[in-house]
């Protein structure tokens, strides 16, 4: 009969152990990754959801101003303090009269725009809170 011996140099790492070396490679790994990626936390992110919504919000107040009382509505809106729970946000409206041909070029008097042929109106919201802001465009015919 054969008897089976193993010295401490045949036996290898154990399972623990590798499983160890992973799991710190990859904490270390992630850190790294963060650092150069330049990858921000999650608050940041969530300040930027909550100022596309408040944006989207203003767009569709506005639409739905031209729709009740016209295109001479759609006006400019200097910046101001929203209201709780909002109130870390500022919101400022800007308005100009565009060609159709030509939409970045601003033209044509305001609010009315009826200088000319001019029939459409660029909108932009601005949300904007400390450290950041976000803008939003759109363009508003009067077809």
């Amino acid at each position: 009969m054969k008897t089976f011996t193993h010295s401490r140099a045949e036996t290898g790492f154990t399972l623990i152990e590798v499983v160890m070396v992973i799991t710190i490679v990859g904490i270390i790994g992630t850190g790294i990754l963060m650092y150069f990626m330049g990858i921000r936390s999650g608050g940041d992110l969530t300040t930027y959801n909550q100022a596309t919504l408040l944006s989207q919000a203003e767009m569709e107040k506005v639409r739905a101003d031209k729709q009740a009382n016209g295109f001479s509505s759609i006006v400019a809106a200097a910046p101001a303090a929203l209201p709780s729970p909002f109130g870390k946000f500022t919101r400022e409206v800007e308005v100009y009269c565009v060609q159709e041909s030509d939409l970045n070029a601003n033209s044509g008097t305001m609010p009315d725009c009826n200088d000319s042929d001019i029939r459409s109106k660029r909108v932009r919201v601005i949300i904007s809170w400390a450290g950041g802001s976000a803008d939003f465009v759109t363009v508003i015919s009067n077809h």
